[in-house]
């Protein structure tokens, strides 16, 4: 909906012929009001008309905060000016340097800054993306009506008719504004209601207390130091601290993987080369283990329509997060995740109840949302970003929770593999934990850390479960990865409200063998997380423990996987032939080729996280054979800060079976070939 406010000193509609063929009745021929009238012409838009109610709700508030701003603009004026003549006065006396400054003037005497009644117009020219629907008309009488049941004095001008105006804009500071108001179907808030426990490692369960000014009580049954930061982040505030850049900034420049673009906006990020490689191999990564589990792939449009009232259910509820493109006389929203269009796709199929449990997974290249400007924080929380998502279709809440548990397992190894450390929440309404805490205990015990448990009096949205992995950064600060939701509403064909009102949703529904039509419900699961946020948190880990573990990314991942070094140039022959083999094995092996030092080469070697650095001598090159540097990625540091493992001396067979063993069963991918050699090495940052 968009609306021009004009406040006018009176207005007058005087009615001519109807414009459409079934116009509002209009039984006056002239509409004239007297006095301060605060004129606000709509524009009812394609998504608005899904629910009138809300729309009409959300247009009135903003036209009651409208005459709040004019009716109090003098007294802000007067406390401007107060602040000045403070100001000025310690300039006299010398408290402050400075010039003094000018006290503001109203443009218009004070009584003229009142709004004595509303009027409320339907005009189409603000807005091409007009709803056609019959209800749009509904939508200014009703504002009319919420108004005047709030005292205020308002009419509408009906809708279908040829008419001409006559305003007199007043022309104060605030007698002119516009709003674009979004349709916005917020759930009701549950989460005030938390009730918050920790689960050990042994299954015990303990309730968390808050003092009286909200902040939680620290454990002492909780020895782990991290584990009371994570819950410090998750139960605190978790805004980050501008004026500290987070550390895997510095990492994903110096080591070119990812950068910021000044040329787009903001959190919408340039990748190089080894970045770009890092991500096709998660991408590649993911989808193997998810094929494997049973997944078929899926791939929907990141645009979509906001006619389809399936979607707006669902898109409405992030209305300020809203991406909007235009394509000729229709507008799209960027997709906010996959699953409308997805869903869309399930409710137009012909299930069956043997494709149960359906499993779709979508590498989502990309998803928009747009983050405040506070929020976005590097690659941790973008406007664009990558996100796998893996949606499953069960046929019934007990087969939906053994798929959960299913799942849990599958996250924990997809986490495992990719070296991240993370820390377990699981949040619930009271009644599901209460029914299912019993396996719910037995997936933490499992784990060699706690867990946070969040358990809410009513269900919040769709689910009635969440479960996540969240990751400790460098500064302390806890942002998720990966999730599975229990989802029981999306599936359904409608749902009703407190009030008794049905609202649209996807409609996907079976015909189980007993002939019944029955709905399915729904998990929602992300099994990494973002794919910048899974960089975001090898980084922010490595980093995290850069003085008790080895940094460095495991070697399937690693852009560059093995570095050759020679000790003299007489050696360099050998070392390109071994550059040659090596890359057509399928590894990512460059040759640091430069006149340097074999120590300063070796130095480099460390600061880039080359997991495996061989060194080529004399020795080697006669004996046709490698020495190497095994870096102790994940491990804790050795005697002396050691960070390798040498090996002296050892046959390329031997050499190739290590490699190997440390990428079996992850996938391979190429170096392009300027980035084999240092002489060759494209860079991308000055």
């Amino acid at each position: 909906m968009k609306i021009l406010l004009i406040h006018s000193d009176g207005v007058e509609v005087v009615k001519h012929k109807p414009a459409t063929s079934e116009p509002q009745e209009f039984p006056e021929d002239i509409i004239k009001m007297d006095g301060l009238v605060l004129v606000a012409y709509v524009s009812v838009e394609d998504q608005d008309t899904y629910d009138t109610d809300i729309i009409a709700q959300q247009g009135a508030q903003v036209i009651e905060e409208a005459i709040y701003q004019i009716t109090g603009f003098p007294e802000k004026v007067r406390e401007k000016n107060e602040e000045i003549r403070q100001y000025n006065t310690d300039i006299e006396a010398g408290k402050i340097k400075g010039k003094t400054r000018n006290y503001i003037e109203l443009i218009k005497e004070r009584d003229m800054y009142l709004v004595d009644k509303v009027l409320i117009y339907p005009w189409a020219h603000l807005s091409k993306f007009l709803s056609h629907e019959s209800n749009a008309m509904d939508v200014c009488p009703k504002i009319a009506k919420i108004l005047e049941d709030k005292g205020i004095e308002a009419k509408f001008s009906p809708f279908g008719w040829y008419k001409s105006f006559k305003i007199n804009c007043i022309g104060h500071e605030v007698a002119e504004m516009y709003r674009d108001v979004k349709l916005a179907i917020k759930p009701e808030e549950q989460i005030k209601n938390s009730m918050f426990k920790v689960v050990t490692t042994s299954g015990k369960e303990i309730d968390l207390k808050f003092d009286k000014q909200g902040k939680f009580l620290p454990l002492k049954e909780i020895k782990d130091k991290d584990f009371n930061l994570f819950l410090k982040s998750e139960l605190g505030s978790r805004t980050i601290d501008k004026a500290i850049e987070p550390a895997h900034i510095k990492v994903m420049k110096e080591f070119e993987l990812v950068d910021f673009d000044p040329n787009t906006d903001a959190g919408n990020f340039r990748w190089y080369t080894k970045g770009v490689i890092m991500k096709n191999l998660i991408k590649n990564f993911i989808e193997d283990r998810l094929i494997d589990y049973g997944a078929v792939l899926i791939d929907t449009p990141i645009m979509y329509t906001v006619k389809n009232k399936k979607l707006t259910a669902q898109t409405a509820r992030f209305p300020a997060r809203s991406y909007w493109v235009e394509s000729g006389s229709d507008r799209y929203l960027l997709r906010y995740a996959s699953d409308f269009l997805l869903f869309d796709l399930f409710s137009s199929m012909n299930l069956k109840p043997q494709y149960l449990p359906l499993r779709a997974y979508e590498y989502e290249q990309y998803d928009f949302r747009r983050e405040q400007e506070g929020e976005l924080s590097g690659i941790r929380r973008l406007r664009g970003f990558i996100m796998p998502d893996m949606h499953t279709l069960c046929k019934d809440l007990e087969s939906s929770v053994k798929e959960f548990k299913l799942q849990y397992e599958l996250i924990k190894n997809l986490e495992q593999d990719l070296g991240i450390t993370s820390y377990v929440i699981f949040r619930a309404t009271t009644e599901f934990y209460k029914e299912n805490k019993d396996w719910i205990i037995e997936l933490i015990k499992s784990e060699e850390k706690p867990a946070l448990i969040e358990l809410w009096d009513d269900r919040y949205y769709y689910y009635i479960l969440k479960f996540e992995r969240n990751v400790l950064s460098a500064e302390n600060k806890s942002a998720t990865l990966a999730t599975n939701q229990i989802d029981v509403e999306s599936s359904l064909e409608f749902m009703e409200d407190s009030e008794g009102k049905k609202r649209q949703k996807y409609n996907i529904h079976f015909t189980d063998v007993d002939g019944q039509i029955k709905y399915p419900i729904i998990l929602h699961n992300s099994p990494t997380g973002g794919l910048e946020r899974v960089l975001w948190g090898l980084i922010e880990t490595a980093v995290r423990n850069k003085d008790t573990i080895v940094p460095g990314f495991k070697t399937w991942i690693s852009p560059i996987q093995v570095r050759l070094l020679t000790v003299s140039d007489k050696q360099n022959e050998y070392a390109e032939k071994l550059l040659d083999v090596l890359n057509r094995e399928g590894y990512r092996v460059d040759f640091d080729d430069r006149e340097e030092t074999l120590g300063k080469k070796i130095r480099q070697s460390e600061v880039d996280w080359i997991p495996y650095t061989v060194i080529l001598g004399k020795n080697e090159e006669e004996g046709e054979t490698v020495s190497i540097r095994k870096r102790l990625i994940g491990k804790s540091f050795g005697p002396k800060k050691k960070t390798s493992e040498q090996f002296n001396n050892i046959k390329l067979e031997e050499f190739l079976e290590m490699l190997r063993d440390d990428t079996r069963n992850f996938p391979k991918y190429k170096l392009p070939i300027p980035f084999r050699k240092y002489s060759t090495k494209v860079s991308f940052r000055k």
